[in-house]
């Protein structure tokens, strides 16, 4: 049967319409986001206001040579993370992350810097790198971790309110205190880091529950320490956080839900993790991703759940002979090994929509 003419009209102006249309196409959008503990990246200049930088100077053999070979490696590392997020710590200063995004291998990436001077003794900060799609939403701010009187001061928590495809994101960047003394004694240390981590989240999540958190640096701890599952409320069960339950407010009237830590699949299997201590003989997974209930929802950033894995390309290992670790680059009994980083970054996809105003078609 043949369409009638009044028919074929209609079809032709709903055609014309959808192709003109000046209404928001929803596009969903994918973007890639890592940590990456960066090994004393100290320049080789010394500041008279940083003790803690004595061990990189050019009698100690951290030369400007010395210091640009390091820049080269880690700038080819990031360049084949393929992130568009890249939360570091380990760093000096400002000027030692200007000078890594000048790499000639990421000067044209268009790479941007988030970054507060901490207290820490030894001087080491924490930093955000970001480019499109991401963009800075407001002020990074760096919050104090209190261990106590007459403790050395640590690097705090770094706050930063990104935005990604015009969606919210608040990101926590983390360097926890070591293990230094033995795990047990110094243990207290980093259960008062996560529970500044956890002040924050709680703070954020008062004045709008469903925000999209993202908590990501080297805990110094793994995904099963107390730190992280009792002090923080980081879990393996991804049901219990999605859970309804775990989603209103408790009996105390706040609301302080669990968090999702799919950081376990780290260890998943033999012989893998982020770190290798040899004194154990054993691989850690201190640098992990943790997300708020936010990231596990329908509404605004999703995580890509099956999506986290460590990055660990043949080029950053070390030998069979020295368990396949992270190649580092630091001086060991004498002699230089100049590979990366003693940590392998992780990463791990997130999803999103941007608008987009569909445009005239042109002839």
């Amino acid at each position: 049967m043949q369409m009638t003419i009044t028919t074929s009209l209609m079809l032709l102006g709903s055609l014309l319409l959808s192709t003109f249309s000046d209404e928001p196409d929803r596009k969903p959008q994918q973007a890639t986001v890592s940590f990456w503990n960066l090994e004393n990246l100290f320049d080789f200049e010394d500041d008279p206001e940083n003790p803690g930088d004595d061990e990189f100077l050019p009698e100690k053999e951290w030369d400007e040579a010395r210091y640009l070979r390091k820049l080269d490696h880690l700038a080819r590392a990031v360049d084949s993370l393929d992130t568009q997020l890249l939360a570091v710590c380990e760093v000096e200063n400002r000027r030692v992350l200007e000078d890594l995004v000048s790499q000639p291998i990421l000067a044209q990436q268009g790479w941007l810097i988030a970054h507060l001077d901490s207290p820490d003794h030894r001087g080491i900060d924490l930093a955000l790198l970001y480019r499109a799609p991401f963009s800075l939403a407001g002020a990074p701010r760096l919050h104090p971790i209190d261990l106590g009187s007459g403790a050395s001061p640590t690097r705090g928590v770094l706050e930063v309110p990104m935005k990604a495809g015009g969606q919210p994101l608040w990101v926590l960047v983390n360097h926890w205190p070591s293990r230094y003394g033995g795990a047990e004694k110094s243990a207290p240390r980093r259960a008062a880091a996560a529970q500044t981590v956890r002040q924050i989240v709680d703070a954020l999540l008062a004045v709008k529950t469903h925000s999209d958190i993202l908590i990501v640096g080297d805990l110094n701890d793994d995904p099963w320490d107390d730190s992280v599952r009792r002090e923080l409320k980081a879990v393996r069960e991804l049901r219990g956080v999605i859970h309804e339950s775990n989603l209103r407010p408790g009996r105390d009237g706040k609301y302080s839900p669990r968090l999702w830590n799919p950081s376990w699949r780290f260890a998943n299997g033999s012989d893998t993790g982020t770190y290798y201590y040899w004194n154990d003989w054993s691989w850690n997974c201190f640098d992990q991703i943790i997300v708020s209930p936010g990231l596990l929802d329908d509404a605004g950033i999703q995580l890509v759940q099956d999506s986290i894995r460590v990055h660990a390309p043949d080029f950053m290992r070390d030998s069979e002979k020295n368990a396949r670790r992270p190649a580092r680059f630091r001086r060991f009994r004498g002699n230089w090994e100049e590979g990366y980083s003693d940590h392998f970054p992780v990463k791990f996809d997130i999803q999103f929509e941007i608008s987009e105003t569909k445009k005239e078609l042109k002839d």
